[in-house]
């Protein structure tokens, strides 16, 4: 039946676009790579949904989630992330980074290593996901996606100087404890809440409503540089929902 072939061809498109992505970045085609992690996003989300839409869902397509979204949120992101750091050490446009020679001097090597923790934390976060059965109404520690979506819009502002958050990005300070925080938080216990709706109840969906409002508002407001703050809000409402559980429990 082929039906039972389409959410793992949806799954093979994530990581497709994020090989594409990988090719574009270090081409010099930073924009472009940006828009490879919204797409695998899109992607990721779809080919969940048809699994669960066609009841074809299987051992398979999980491992093979896992495997994409390793190089669609796991690698593409570092590698944004590596050349930002080298960007902003050799003091040059992010945009001309990718024609630059990255391995120049020891001091580059150390720098950009911490480009490759998102990436190793990624794949280990990914690894406890699949064994982890208690993340089903909610998750523990921050999902791949959502870091491939911060850096994403990282990526995008590095490229913008009238940005408010481009003195930041070019910040090697900021972008390498970025790079450390994150990767603790993709494999640490802190409970987030997990954006699939099982019924649209408010009760049972108050903080998931109120969150998608309260995204969308920033997204209007903010644009582009609205990524980071969202993912912000989403730590938030995830702690005062894991608080009002505690209390009514």
């Amino acid at each position: 039946m082929i039906k039972k072939h389409i959410p793992n061809a949806l799954t093979c498109l994530n990581l497709a676009f994020g090989f594409w992505g990988i090719l574009l970045i270090i081409n010099g085609e930073a924009a472009a790579a940006s828009y490879c992690i919204l797409a695998s996003l899109v992607v990721d989300f779809l080919d969940g949904f048809a699994a669960r839409l066609l009841h074809v869902s299987s051992p398979i397509g999980k491992e093979l989630d896992s495997l994409a979204d390793v190089v669609s949120f796991g690698i593409l992101p570092s590698i944004m992330l590596t050349y930002m750091i080298g960007a902003n050490t050799a003091q040059i446009p992010y945009d001309q980074i990718a024609s630059f020679n990255l391995f120049k001097s020891p001091v580059f090597s150390f720098l950009l290593f911490a480009g490759t923790f998102p990436a190793m934390f990624s794949a280990l976060r990914l690894a406890k996901f699949n064994l982890d059965t208690r993340q089903n109404d909610s998750f523990f520690g921050v999902p791949t996606p959502t870091n491939a979506l911060i850096v994403a819009s990282f990526n995008l502002i590095a490229l913008d100087s009238k940005s408010f958050l481009y003195p930041f990005i070019q910040n090697n300070i900021f972008i390498i404890s970025y790079c450390i925080i994150m990767s603790y938080l993709l494999i640490s216990e802190l409970p987030l809440i997990a954006l699939k709706f099982k019924n649209f109840g408010w009760k049972e969906n108050k903080y998931r409503f109120l969150l998608a409002f309260t995204s969308l508002v920033i997204l209007l407001i903010l644009g582009k540089e609205s990524v980071p703050f969202i993912i912000l809000t989403y730590i938030v409402f995830s702690m005062l929902q894991n608080r009002s559980e505690r209390i009514y429990h």
